[in-house]
């Protein structure tokens, strides 16, 4: 709304905001002992006092920074209990807390740095990210366990990129741009015969014109009950075309370029009658205002 932050509301607001979030950290630094989760994590919580304009001579920042740190193995990686998808480490723990201590003023810290360095051991010749297990699956043709799996491992890595100068402009960000550029505009036709589940039974034919959204063609369409197959493709669409144009913008690619314009386009002519959505209306913020940060699940 444009308000000055010397704005009575404003600043009121902005004060209960940060008391409510400091009230909750524990001794340790920590939000709830838990280094990353997407609504109640250290991650998530620090990235909030960032936004709300609280820097690193914080003692509650600093707190939260040595408690993450701890957590770092000698590789890079920040691990914290159980990990998925095959992997020792876990990619989206990982990237969360650097993208966190990128924002708190960290990303020229030797630690950031490694950790930087093991994720983006993970890229693809592609130019994608993958964990070992969607790598397995995928190279089976068996699709990614996750329906968003490809493209969202991706689009997370490269949010938490864009964070820092020096990982924006890195050869790692512009071949994961690189790859999300290259799925535009077309997905594989699906049997419409087939009945749900489709996950099981896929039966891909031929590339067909996508216009102005992004769709992984080796994702596996998510098993949605009754659902139609018209539905589940737009659930899809809207997923994977939003979550595309979130580190698009982050990286610097705005409505000049003609793929981010026309898939903000089609995202918006999917939204439902009901209304445009939250995340949504942020994305087109990002890409007509531009916004400093963008911690929808905190990626």
């Amino acid at each position: 709304m444009e308000k000055p932050k010397s704005d009575p509301e404003v600043a009121g607001l902005r004060k209960s905001l940060i008391e409510e979030i400091i009230g909750k950290q524990l001794e340790n630094g920590s939000w709830n002992n838990k280094v990353y989760d997407y609504e109640e994590g250290t991650t998530h919580q620090l990235m909030r006092l960032i936004e709300l304009d609280l820097t690193a001579e914080d003692e509650h920042v600093r707190k939260a920074v040595e408690y993450m740190l701890k957590f770092q193995a000698e590789d890079g990686a920040f691990i914290q209990g159980r990990t998925m998808c095959g992997a020792r480490a876990n990619l989206v723990t990982t990237n969360a807390v650097l993208l966190a201590l990128a924002r708190a003023g960290y990303s020229s810290d030797a630690r950031v740095a490694k950790g930087y360095e093991w994720l983006c051991g993970w890229q693809q010749e592609d130019g994608s990210w993958l964990s070992p297990e969607a790598k397995r699956r995928r190279d089976e043709g068996k699709g990614y366990p996750h329906p968003y799996c490809g493209l969202h491992a991706t689009c997370n890595v490269l949010l938490g990129l864009s964070a820092a100068e020096r990982t924006r402009r890195s050869e790692a960000a512009k071949r994961g741009v690189n790859y999300l550029l290259g799925l535009y505009g077309y997905k594989y036709e699906i049997d419409e015969d087939i009945e749900p589940p489709y996950f099981r039974f896929i039966i891909k034919k031929r590339l067909v014109p996508f216009e102005g959204a992004w769709h992984d063609p080796r994702c596996v369409p998510p098993d949605i009950g009754s659902i139609s197959r018209k539905s589940v493709d737009r659930i899809v669409e809207i997923a994977t075309t939003g979550g595309v144009l979130i580190p698009l913008s982050m990286l610097g690619y705005g409505l000049d370029h003609e793929k981010v314009r026309k898939g903000l386009n089609r995202l918006i002519q999917l939204q439902t009658v009901s209304g445009i959505t939250l995340r949504t209306l942020m994305i087109m913020k990002s890409l007509y205002q531009g916004l400093s940060v963008f911690s929808f699940h905190g990626h």
